[in-house]
């Protein structure tokens, strides 16, 4: 699980994942509640929080497959995570 985070947090794939976040989520938000924020200029609460999760949700989701995709090619990495 150390292997886990330690990848997860490393420059190269967190600044990935939080260009990917910003760009999916962006366009997510716009699809969801581009109408909404237009058409009064700003999002109620609990508008504002499922809009968020606009962004934190492709940034998981790529973080995960990051980390998957990198383990999976080195795999000397994944037999030393499992002393972790």
């Amino acid at each position: 699980m150390k292997l886990w985070f330690r990848l997860a947090f490393c420059k190269s794939i967190f600044l990935y994942s939080l260009k990917m976040s910003l760009i999916v989520g962006t366009i997510l938000m716009l699809i969801n509640y581009g109408d909404v924020f237009w058409a009064r200029g700003y999002l109620l609460d609990s508008e504002f929080i499922k809009a968020l999760l606009s962004y934190l949700v492709p940034y998981g989701v790529s973080t995960f497959s990051s980390v998957a995709a990198y383990k999976r090619h080195h795999p000397e990495l994944a037999l030393r995570g499992q002393n972790d």
